[in-house]
């Protein structure tokens, strides 16, 4: 059985070998704690990686390598001088930095980003896929609305099984975004995805991007919701702090779970 991770926002300098190792590794540990069965080397894990996307020097012209003496570096002071100043000033650069990222307003704005974005999805959904499986699909963060829009995008993509951590999906101002862009005539604008078996949402109390978790199934209802439906499932995290208010959105921590682990070990099972 495959199964697809996707991350979250604010990932455009990372390293995708890098980041699929620590990933995959947190979710077997997660299946381990919470006593899966399913033998390991039957888990074929895959990582959807879109964050070079989004990284700033994707469409930048390649420089010419000059060995001569160097050139006055001119320009108007960047974010990294603002936060700098205002860090060193004030101590809070980093949530500057953080009020400054608008991810998920470009994604939503732009057709093209956003279909490059999913585009990374598709591709680890089906490249290679035998014919009649299907995937379970983990995502984290940004990487949940991203699953959703893909599936709701194209009925025919062979996900079985969605598993959502620290999701954003059903925070009002998040979710009147997810509702605007759905396909022209969809009723309901936010339906339940056909082609999944179970999805299941994991949270934790201090992770501030789960505002509105309770409404999940409401707000993606399935034709019949006593067959089908958003099952809403807290995972005790970390505690917010004073230096990290953030601290418990971290995505290891939910792949690590218990929770997350039972889920997986669920739609592994499921037929």
């Amino acid at each position: 059985m495959r199964v697809v991770l996707i991350h979250g926002r604010a990932a455009a300098m990372d390293i995708p070998a890098m980041m699929a190792r620590d990933w995959e590794a947190a979710l077997r540990f997660g299946l381990q704690r919470a006593g899966s069965k399913v033998p390991a080397r039957g888990i074929d894990v895959r990582f959807a990686f879109y964050g070079s996307v989004w990284r700033p020097d994707e469409r930048q012209p390649l420089p010419a390598i000059d060995f001569g003496p160097a050139a006055p570096q001119l320009g108007l002071p960047g974010l990294g001088d603002l936060s700098l100043w205002v860090d060193q000033h004030l101590g809070v650069g980093d949530a500057l930095l953080d009020l400054l990222l608008r991810d998920l307003d470009e994604y939503y704005a732009e057709p093209e980003l956003r279909k490059l974005t999913n585009d990374r999805l598709v591709s680890a959904c089906r490249d290679g896929l035998p014919p009649g499986e299907s995937v379970i699909v983990v995502a984290f963060s940004m990487g949940t609305l991203v699953a959703y829009d893909a599936l709701r995008a194209d009925p025919t993509l062979p996900i079985g099984a969605l598993i959502t951590c620290g999701s954003p999906l059903a925070m009002p101002s998040i979710y009147r975004q997810v509702e605007a862009t759905a396909p022209r005539g969809m009723r309901p604008r936010t339906p339940f995805p056909w082609q999944l078996r179970m999805w299941v949402n994991a949270w934790t109390k201090d992770d501030p991007a789960t505002a509105g978790h309770h409404d999940m199934a409401a707000r993606f209802p399935a034709p019949d919701p006593n067959a089908q439906h958003v099952q809403d499932l807290e995972t005790w995290g970390r505690s917010a702090a004073p230096t990290a208010p953030a601290g418990a959105h971290n995505a290891l921590d939910y792949l690590s779970s218990r929770v997350v682990g039972t889920a997986v070990d669920a739609a592994l099972r499921v037929p």
